[in-house]
C-alpha cells in the first residue's frame, strides 16, 4: 500500500513536471502517460515513440519495454550516435501484450492504449486484421462516444491497457521489409560466431546489376565459399548478412574492392556510388 499511495503522489508531480517526457528517472510509464500507437510503414509494427526522461537511458528503456537494444537502433537509427534527454526512442508493441479489459480498481498499474487511425483503416480492420481479436466489440465498449460510421484517417482510439511494471521480452523487431528477409541470414550468423570473437575489416565494396535480384549474396576474396558475412554500412547505419557466392574477378575489380555485393544489398544498403565503404566480418 504504501508503493501505491508514493506512486500515485508521484504520478501527480510528474505531470505537472515533466508533460514532455515518457515517465521519469525511475519509471518509464505513468498511467497518466499518453501511448499513441501508430503503424510504422516499413515495418507494419505497430509503433510507440518514447520520450526520454532525466536519467532514463536506452538500455534501461529495452529492458522495460522487452527489447533488444538493437531493435531500437533498428527503428531509431540515429540513437547510435548518442541520445539526449527527450529524444524519441520508437518502440514496436506486441498486439499480445495490450489487455482491453482489467478490473477497475486496478487501473492505477496501466497505462491506456491508444491508436490512431491508418489511411482507408475502419474500426473492423483495426480489430480483426490489425489486432488478431474476432470482432470489434472491445473497441467500441472502450470508445462508446465513437459513432464508427464517422471515423476518419487520424481519429484516436482506447484499445486497451499495458501494465506501467513493464513488459515481457517478445522477440526481435525488424525496421524494413529488407531486414525481415534478411532475418535468417542474421540468425544463421548468431548461431555460428556465438561467444566467439569475429575479426573485422574496413574497405571498398562494389556493386552489380547482375545475379539473382531476390537474394543477399556477395563474392569475397578470401571469406569460405557458402559462408555467412556481416556487412556494416557506416553511412546507413544498417547490419545485414550474406551469403558468399563466389571470389572477385580480378580482371574487372581493383585490388581496393574487397567485396562486391548483389542488387539486393544495394536496395537494402540505399547505395548510389559505384563504390562505397563497409565493415566487414566472416568466419
Amino acid at each position: 500500500m504504501k508503493y501505491f499511495f508514493t506512486l500515485l503522489a508521484t504520478v501527480a508531480l510528474a505531470g505537472a513536471l515533466c508533460a514532455q517526457y515518457t515517465g521519469d528517472s525511475l519509471y518509464y510509464l505513468y498511467p497518466t502517460d499518453t501511448m499513441l500507437l501508430k503503424v510504422d510503414g516499413a515495418s507494419a509494427n505497430l509503433v510507440f515513440e518514447h520520450h526520454l526522461a532525466p536519467k532514463q537511458t536506452v538500455y534501461g528503456a529495452s529492458k522495460f519495454y522487452g527489447r533488444n537494444v538493437e531493435d531500437f537502433y533498428a527503428l531509431s537509427p540515429e540513437l547510435r550516435r548518442g541520445y539526449d534527454v527527450g529524444d524519441v526512442i520508437k518502440v514496436a508493441i506486441a498486439k499480445e501484450l495490450i489487455r482491453y479489459e482489467i478490473p477497475g480498481d486496478s487501473l492505477a498499474w496501466f497505462v491506456p492504449v491508444r491508436y490512431q487511425l491508418a489511411k482507408g483503416e475502419t474500426l473492423y480492420g483495426l480489430a480483426v486484421r490489425r489486432l488478431g481479436w474476432l470482432n470489434p466489440d472491445p473497441i467500441t465498449r472502450l470508445n462508446p462516444e465513437v459513432d464508427p460510421s464517422q471515423l476518419k484517417t487520424g481519429a484516436t482510439l482506447v484499445i486497451g491497457y499495458l501494465p506501467i511494471s513493464g513488459l515481457p521480452f517478445t522477440g526481435r523487431v525488424y525496421a524494413d521489409a529488407y531486414q525481415a528477409q534478411n532475418a535468417p541470414l542474421r540468425a544463421l550468423w548468431e548461431s555460428r560466431t556465438a561467444g566467439k570473437e569475429m575479426p573485422s575489416e574496413n574497405g571498398k565494396a562494389a556493386w552489380t546489376k547482375k545475379g539473382d535480384r531476390t537474394k543477399f549474396m556477395v563474392l569475397h576474396r578470401t571469406a569460405p565459399i557458402n559462408s555467412v558475412i556481416e556487412i556494416e554500412d557506416p553511412r546507413s547505419r544498417r547490419t545485414l548478412y550474406a551469403r558468399v557466392m563466389g571470389r572477385i574477378p580480378e580482371q574487372i575489380y581493383k585490388p581496393e574492392v574487397m567485396l562486391v555485393v548483389s542488387p539486393l544489398l544495394v536496395k537494402a544498403f540505399g547505395v548510389r556510388d559505384k563504390l562505397f565503404y563497409v565493415k566487414t566480418r566472416h568466419f
